[in-house]
């Protein structure tokens, strides 16, 4: 009996390890009807997106507050729909930048956006800018919530990011999860 409680012990012991190495997302809720819709139009509005650069978020101000505060004291930082953003464009592969917005087309890499229980809130790693018909779009990516946002014509749109296209090449290749 005291074995198998161990056991038990160590495996929620485990459990909550991997937890907090994928940070708070829980993931795995498809779209709904109405979100599909709007994702699709979502996509539909990118647009051009032939001049899109991609930002480096400042550290989070809530889970990493003292880098953060050194961050924005140093200065050479933009804002980006409420979010801080080094102000020097990463040098980002153009085919990169199309395969990340490419993914965001693909309706398996989205699924409908869950409330967080172990998350220090929405802040998102990378910023994608681009402007197209004189209007400009956004689409952030959160890591450690596993979330996309896009800001664009037609409004803003949150999901979270799928497990097979958030473990697949978006992280590992495209835009990395940058080391701290």
């Amino acid at each position: 009996m005291k074995s198998l409680l161990l056991l038990a012990l160590a495996l929620l012991t485990s459990f909550l390890a991997s937890c907090s190495t994928q940070s708070c997302w829980s993931g795995g809720i498809p779209l709904r009807d109405i979100e599909e819709r709007a994702r699709t139009q979502a996509y539909i509005d990118f647009g051009d997106t032939s001049n899109a650069k991609v930002y480096l978020g400042l550290a989070h101000p809530e889970a990493k507050t003292a880098t953060y505060n050194r961050q924005v004291e140093k200065g050479g930082w933009i804002e980006i729909e409420d979010f801080k953003f080094f102000d020097e464009p990463l040098d980002i592969p153009r085919d990169h930048i199309e395969k990340v917005l490419a993914l965001y087309g693909e309706p398996d890499s989205h699924q409908a956006w869950g409330p967080k229980e172990r998350c220090a809130g929405f802040h998102p790693d990378y910023a994608i800018v681009w402007s197209s018909g004189g209007t400009r779009r956004v689409l952030q990516l959160c890591y450690g919530c596993h979330e996309w946002k896009f800001f664009g014509p037609g409004g803003m749109l949150l999901t979270d990011i799928s497990e097979k296209a958030y473990f697949g090449p978006l992280t590992r290749k495209w835009l990395k999860k940058a080391k701290e």
